[in-house]
């Protein structure tokens, strides 16, 4: 600020609202008041629109779990192996994670993944209409970026602001949590959507344990992927001059592996497309226990990154 001077110097009074600001009027004092209730409440918010695009799946799910109370314990089944992967990261992880987070990272997964289930359902039926490609250019430019960008946002909108947010390790737990969470009001949609099919030939719990069974690999498949891109993004915070970069590198491998995924299991039949998912999901597994392994090996013993795994 630059001080009243005899010598003609401009009083730094002249200079507010010009060169330098303070909190001086009524407006400012109105001005600071919302920033930090946006600062307190934005990802609340936010939240809360996603949940309520999410409304029609919600409330058919919701439907379901009133009328099969058992539900609950199908869905908590079929998120098991997610549930494993995240314990192992959390285990490798020396530095102090936030539960708070975490929680409100799952509760935001969850939320954003109806949003998603919105925007693939207006969007399938154009897509699909072209023939022979249809289906798979879904999968490959709808499912797979919209899903990994909508988990991606989950970490973003949080967890990445807390001081608890430090390293690649933290990026990929917190993004295997947002993938559990997606998870697990996906798979929730699935098996209602199963049970509410069901006939009395076909009894609604055996629908349900067999749509828990398929969402076997699925679940772990949203966990290592979200937990991957969450890795560059943990990356691109310790290395703020190439954010965006390592940022987009993180999604692009997301949402191909992803869009790769659902194409084989949609195009190849039952326990054959079961074994290939399996195989699909421990491969993307391996490449994240290879990252993290590395990780590990080349981080200082602070626990942030070594320079040389910017982009790797």
């Amino acid at each position: 600020m630059v001080s009243d001077s005899p010598e003609g110097g401009i009083d730094d009074r002249e200079q507010y609202d010009v060169t330098t600001w303070e909190e001086r009027t009524r407006l400012d004092h109105l001005a600071v008041g919302v920033s930090r209730f946006v600062g307190r409440w934005w990802v609340f918010l936010a939240a809360v629109v996603a949940v309520l695009f999410a409304a029609h799946p919600l409330a058919t799910i919701g439907s379901e779990l009133v009328q099969y109370p058992w539900l609950i314990g199908v869905v908590l089944l079929s998120l098991l192996v997610g549930l494993l992967i995240i314990r192992y990261i959390r285990r490798i992880n020396p530095m102090t994670i936030s539960h708070k987070g975490l929680v409100v990272t799952f509760l935001l997964g969850g939320a954003f993944a109806g949003f998603a289930i919105l925007i693939e359902g207006s969007l399938q039926p154009v897509i699909e209409a072209l023939p022979v490609v249809g289906t798979a250019m879904f999968f490959l430019l709808v499912v797979g970026p919209i899903e990994e960008l909508v988990k991606w946002a989950a970490v973003r909108l949080y967890a990445f602001e807390r001081s608890s947010f430090q390293t690649a390790l933290d990026g990929a737990l917190y993004g295997a949590v947002a993938g559990l969470g997606f998870a697990a009001l996906e798979s929730s949609e699935y098996i209602a959507r199963a049970v509410a099919q069901g006939s009395a030939s076909d009894p609604a719990l055996s629908l349900a344990v067999g749509g828990a069974i398929g969402r076997v690999p699925a679940v772990p498949f949203h966990v290592v992927l979200t937990a991957l891109a969450g890795y560059y993004l943990g990356l691109a915070k310790a290395n703020p001059e190439s954010y965006a970069p390592i940022v987009i590198k993180g999604l692009l491998i997301a949402a191909v592996l992803h869009g790769i995924y659902d194409t084989l299991v949609t195009y190849l039949p039952g326990v054959i497309g079961l074994a290939v998912a399996v195989v699909y999901v421990s491969g993307i597994g391996l490449l994240l226990y290879k990252k993290l392994s590395r990780y590990r090996q080349q981080a200082p013993s602070g626990g942030s990154p070594a320079p040389t795994t910017a982009g790797s």
